[in-house]
């Protein structure tokens, strides 16, 4: 995706989806959506090349993933950012490609009586 507003508030859309189907709280979603959005525009102001980032939502039974990745840089020595309502920040690299993770932990949803 090109580094652009309007597509980052669709990806904070689809992060709000997530995290509602998940069973969050209100608050929560709130924070998971603003701290996805928050880490796109932080990636695309670190990303000076005109290469597309990518952006994976994954949803799996304990947890919500939302990787950015950006071809041809590596990932930020140092520190790591850090958002409310993100369990983990992991920053990596895979084929040339800086990654970053955020991970927000879930209970799974109880079966119905």
């Amino acid at each position: 995706m090109d580094p652009d507003d309007r597509l980052v508030a669709a990806v904070g859309g689809a992060a709000r989806y997530l995290a509602d189907a998940a069973g969050l709280s209100d608050e929560m979603i709130l924070q998971f959506q603003d701290s996805v959005v928050a880490a796109c525009r932080h990636c695309f102001h670190c990303h000076s090349s005109a290469t597309q980032c990518g952006i994976t939502l994954r949803r799996s039974l304990d947890r919500l993933d939302v990787e950015v990745a950006l071809p041809g840089t590596e990932p930020p020595s140092g520190e790591k950012p850090s958002w409310a309502g993100i369990d983990e920040v992991h920053c990596e690299s895979h084929n040339h490609t800086a990654v970053l993770r955020l991970t927000k932990f879930v209970s799974p949803n109880p079966p119905a009586d």
